[in-house]
Parts: structure tokens; sequence; C-alpha cells
């Protein structure tokens, strides 16, 4: 067994999904892809990976975290995005969430690590154009150089006050 429980989840979902019939790998090792960038989240954001097994996916919710929105403390679901090639945040046209915060991160093979392009909130990428990129999947995207700063997400997370 690995002692990376990331990389070990990651091969786990891959064999789970093999013959699923709504399996669609879009690159190679795109589990371990996805999860390393839940990986980073959590990190730079103080969480953990929900490393719960779910057959049927996640809804598109990696996590759910309180948010400063003028003045009020909300709760917002996110879903990241973690690619080789992150030239665009892109979210499947017909599953976009507009009360969802979506970031957008690139996945460096070398480093076996994501760093974060940005974000932006699902009611902006419900109103982006649309594409297929290649894999008969229509997507709205937002290129890289305009989404939002990681800084102000980061800003922007509601801490819990320690005693």
């Amino acid at each position: 067994m690995s002692d990376d429980p990331i990389r070990a989840e990651a091969k786990r979902r891959h064999e789970l999904h093999v013959s699923h019939p709504t399996h669609r790998p879009l690159s190679d090792n795109y589990e371990l892809v996805g999860l390393r960038t839940e990986e980073e989240f959590a990190r730079v954001f103080g969480t953990v990976v929900d490393l719960t097994s779910r057959p049927g996916g996640d809804g598109g919710i990696d996590f759910r975290l309180p948010f400063l929105v003028n003045d009020k403390v909300l709760r917002f679901k996110i879903d990241t995005k973690g690619a080789r090639k992150a030239f665009n945040l892109i979210v499947e046209v017909g599953e976009v969430e507009p009360e969802t915060i979506y970031v957008l991160g690139h996945y460096s093979d070398e480093k076996d690590r994501t760093e974060f392009l940005g974000w932006q909130w699902g009611k902006i990428v419900l109103r982006a154009p649309t594409k297929d990129f290649g894999y008969g999947v229509i997507n709205h995207y937002i290129p890289a150089g305009k989404l939002r700063k990681m800084e102000e997400l980061i800003a922007r997370r509601a801490w819990r006050r320690r005693p």
C-alpha cells in the first residue's frame, strides 16, 4: 500500500470507474490531477480532502467553506478544476451551478503538485462562451488570465477564531 493517500485513492477511483458506462477519462491519471488539485486547495484553505467513496461522483462539490460576502459569512460549494494544460477554466454546459465557486489549478507532473491560477463565481461561468475542446463535450470557458486572483478568495475566507 502507498504512503501517499492521494495517489492510492486516485488509483482506486480509476480502477472503480474503468468499466462504468459514464467513464470519460480525458487525460492520463486524471483522477490524480483532480485529487492533487483538491489537496492543494485543502492546504491553502486549511481544510482536508474528502476521500469518501462516491461511485456516482461528488456532484461537483469538492468543499463547502465559509466566505465573507458583503460583510456576511456565507457557506459556498467549491469545485476545483485541475489540468495539465490549464489555459481555461472549463465547466461542462448543464453542470454549472450559479452559487458555486470554481477554482482553476495547473497540475505539474514534474512537481506532482498543483498551482492555482484563479477562480470565478458560477453565475459568471454561466455567462461565459461555450466550446468543444476536442472531446465531444461542450464547456463554458474563461481564459485563465481573466479569472479572479486567488489572493481575493483567500482574503474572503472566513476563518474560525481560535480561543
